[in-house]
């Protein structure tokens, strides 16, 4: 009997699917017991029997119960930063490009105005104190998303005919500490989505500046038609 080549060839790639598909599964069982009970405790019990899995599975996928939250975080930043980029060009393409309103639409437009990717972040920083393996990796993940910010909003603010006052770096950070601080007023004001508005627009114009013309660049030609002096 001739070997069966399709199916030999074929087999590799169904656990590698069958692994990501049960890590993606573990992934939302712990977002929506997070979204329920607002705790980043639950344990792999309580993940597994949401997800439908046994321990087994989920130890095949991560080895502790920080490290799937940090999976959660992790999935939610992607998104963020790919409405971000949207938002970004979004606004830059329909607003009047003198005003700084562009650049404030495409933060709101890209950063949740929910809280629970900030919830979960605040736990894994509470958490990365007294964890040096979870601090560097929560470290390098920022970086990386404050270098995907950085360049938008550098481009949004000279676009704006304006230049920032200080490294852009500094900007970038000032900029989404703004937001979520805005943001962790959600349960104490009604109004948040002003509070948002007012805190990223105060930062952006806090740590800019408009670019001038060189002195006498606007001067007037001081001689008359007939090449004479007025």
């Amino acid at each position: 009997m001739s070997p069966r080549v399709s199916d030999d060839t074929a087999a590799p790639t169904r656990p590698t699917r069958r692994r990501s598909s049960t890590r993606a599964e573990l992934v939302r069982a712990a977002e929506a017991l997070f979204d329920e009970t607002g705790s980043a405790s639950a344990s792999v019990e309580a993940i597994v029997a949401r997800a439908g899995f046994t321990r087994g599975a989920f130890y095949s996928n991560f080895a502790t119960t920080d490290e799937l939250f940090f999976a959660v975080y992790e999935a939610q930043e992607a998104v963020v930063v790919e409405r971000l980029e949207d938002g970004f060009r979004a606004a830059l393409g329909t607003t009047d490009p003198q005003s700084v309103d562009a650049i404030v639409s495409g933060v709101l437009g890209g950063l949740p105005p929910e809280g629970k990717w900030y919830a979960i972040r605040s736990v894994l920083l509470s958490r990365a104190r007294h964890e040096p393996e979870l601090r560097a990796l929560l470290r390098a993940h920022t970086d990386a998303f404050h270098a995907a910010l950085e360049p938008l909003l550098v481009e949004s603010v000279t676009a704006q005919g304006r230049r920032l006052t200080v490294a852009p770096d500094v900007f970038t950070r000032a900029v989404v500490a703004a937001h979520v601080g805005a943001v962790s007023q959600t349960v104490l004001y009604d109004d948040a989505a002003t509070i948002r508005v007012a805190a990223v627009r105060g930062a952006l114009l806090g740590l800019s500046e408009p670019v001038r013309e060189p002195d006498g660049a606007d001067d007037t030609d001081d001689t008359d038609d007939t090449g004479g002096t007025a």
